[in-house]
């Protein structure tokens, strides 16, 4: 009896840090290309050839020696008429990378209003609350992304994660469940697997 006290101090490390770890994962495979855009086979002729997406084209100008042309340039296409929702987008990220909370989020939710069909803004407040420890907030975003987009994969792994902060164990194994056979890549898979084998040990 007196060998499992340890088990029990030591569990919650241990499961914090897989938390920690799984997010991190998680976070890093959600697209960073500018939402809805699908990439296309280079034009071989005149005719095949498209206009550059403006908004591809702003971002890689932020990336690049002129990030505040770029800047302009996607607040340009989110102002105009009728909005830009990628660029709207776009500029949430980019708020986020300088340490402008506040304002990505009012970016996100100027994307959601724009479109309401969207997964991604959905995705991304969620992940704002839920990084100010917001679980509850953040868990309305992930569950209407799935509703709204039943291919917003990510949003079962964060469900999962909202439920596991707010104490409903047998809620978060089924988001991890569902989200296991969607997992992206292999190292995912059994980081979730390990999640899953503790939630079951400690139910």
């Amino acid at each position: 009896m007196t060998d499992s006290a340890p088990n029990r101090s030591i569990t919650p490390f241990v499961i914090g840090g897989l938390c920690i770890v799984l997010v991190v994962l998680v976070w890093q495979v959600i697209p960073r290309q500018p939402a809805g855009l699908v990439q296309e086979d280079i034009p071989t002729t005149l005719e095949e050839a498209a206009p550059a997406d403006p908004v591809l084209s702003a971002v890689e100008q932020v990336r690049g020696a002129n990030p505040m042309e770029g800047i302009l340039a996607l607040k340009a296409l989110a102002e105009g008429d009728p909005p830009n929702v990628d660029a709207v987008i776009e500029l949430g990220r980019f708020s986020i990378q300088s340490g402008q909370i506040d304002k990505a989020k009012e970016r996100f939710v100027q994307a959601i209003d724009l479109a309401p069909d969207r997964a991604e803004p959905l995705v991304q407040l969620g992940m704002l609350e839920l990084d100010a420890g917001n679980a509850a907030e953040a868990l309305i975003h992930f569950e209407r992304a799935v509703l709204v987009d039943s291919t917003a994969h990510n949003a079962w792994f964060f469900q999962a994660q909202c439920h596991e902060r707010l104490g409903n164990p047998g809620l978060a194994l089924a988001g991890y469940q569902r989200f296991l056979p969607l997992s992206p890549d292999t190292i995912i898979e059994q980081a979730v697997r390990q999640r899953i084998d503790l939630l079951i040990q400690n139910s």
